[in-house]
């Protein structure tokens, strides 16, 4: 199974200033890149300080991209509704070029009420502005003397767009699901990859979900082959007493800064987001042994660690696991060693017998 590193700052100027955060990002990045991780992965928000030291993750990743030489890129993801599909476009082009091809493109419809209302977006057209610009940032992308007549825009005629990415025709392109199967069929009728989080959904749901996914592929003709990024926190360390006991700590300040953001949803609810409403109490009472338990966090000393990746092997076969190592009040000194533990030891035992 293929490993990498997920993003998803939950920081404050309270804690660091965002310059020396950046560093310990890139530095955490150049070591997974020297230790044969897969991919690092950064995702987009806004504000709270659950996300808000990542608004612009392409900007980071051109920055880790100049840094490091194997690891794929992952926006994991970028929000279409906040952003023109032109600049979208070009802004991952420049990604591209600058990674020397080594973007994955994932783009995601945003969940908080506050970021919507922040940007003046109605979240009644998240879905349709995520389908109607992300075919836009795949157009600009290849075709020239391009005109668009959307709904949310109107452009055109434009010359070939400049740069071109490096990736031809386009870099790969990821949909961020959860638990709509609207989401699933319309990204499978793509011909979209994958990016899903098993907390947020039963291992038996995204199971069907992920049956319809491959079913709906094949019905528009395109390859049962696909790939998928699965997210999941992860604290290693030498004993699984300790990674436990850290574990349980650092989430405890993660689950604080969660529910600051879930906060937005009071008062709310949304036929495009059901139930979204009660994910704040949903959080509220997540607690590190129910996740273990159900095989939704990995936490344990190396072979309790390596343990744990297979089980996750054999529910998603062939995924790329995304690990969140930097969550809560974890140091940058602890999420080093995670980063060194996982690259020296645990990756060369998964690949023992492979």
């Amino acid at each position: 199974m293929k490993v990498g590193l997920n993003f998803l700052p939950t920081v404050g100027p309270g804690e660091m200033p965002a310059e020396r955060f950046y560093d310990e990002i890139i530095e955490l990045s150049e070591l997974a890149d020297r230790l044969s991780f897969s991919h690092v992965k950064l995702v987009e928000h806004h504000f709270h300080e659950w996300g808000g030291y990542s608004p612009d993750p392409v900007a980071l990743l051109s920055a880790i991209a100049r840094r490091t030489t194997r690891v794929r890129l992952v926006t994991g993801a970028v929000t279409p509704a906040f952003t023109h599909p032109i600049k979208l476009a070009a802004s991952l082009s420049v990604l591209d070029n600058l990674s020397h091809g080594r973007l994955d493109a994932g783009f995601g419809r945003a969940f908080l009420p506050s970021e919507f209302e922040a940007f003046e977006v109605d979240m009644a057209d998240s879905r349709a502005l995520l389908e109607e610009n992300v075919e836009a940032v795949e157009r600009l992308w290849t075709d020239e003397d391009f005109r668009w007549e959307g709904r949310f825009h109107r452009f055109g005629p434009l010359p070939a767009m400049l740069p071109r990415p490096a990736q031809r025709p386009r870099p790969p392109v990821f949909i961020a699901a959860t638990t709509s199967p609207e989401t699933f069929t319309w990204a499978a009728s793509k011909g979209y990859h994958l990016m899903i989080i098993p907390v947020v959904a039963s291992h038996e749901k995204l199971t069907g979900l992920l049956d319809l996914y491959r079913a709906t592929r094949m019905e528009h003709g395109h390859s049962p082959d696909f790939r998928l990024h699965v997210s999941y926190h992860c604290y290693v360390a030498e004993s699984r007493h300790e990674a436990v006991a850290r574990a349980e700590e650092h989430y405890a300040a993660y689950r604080a800064k969660q529910l600051e953001a879930y906060g937005s949803w009071r008062g709310i609810t949304s036929d495009q987001y059901q139930g979204y409403e009660r994910m704040e109490q949903a959080a509220r009472t997540t607690t590190v042994a129910g996740l273990m338990a159900a095989d939704n966090i990995i936490v344990g000393g190396v072979a309790e660690t390596a343990a744990t990746i297979r089980r996750i092997g054999k529910l998603y076969p062939g995924a790329e696991l995304s690990l969140q190592l930097r969550f809560g009040s974890v140091s940058h000194t602890e999420a080093m060693r995670a980063v060194r533990l996982l690259g020296e030891r645990v990756l060369p035992e998964l690949m023992e017998g492979v």
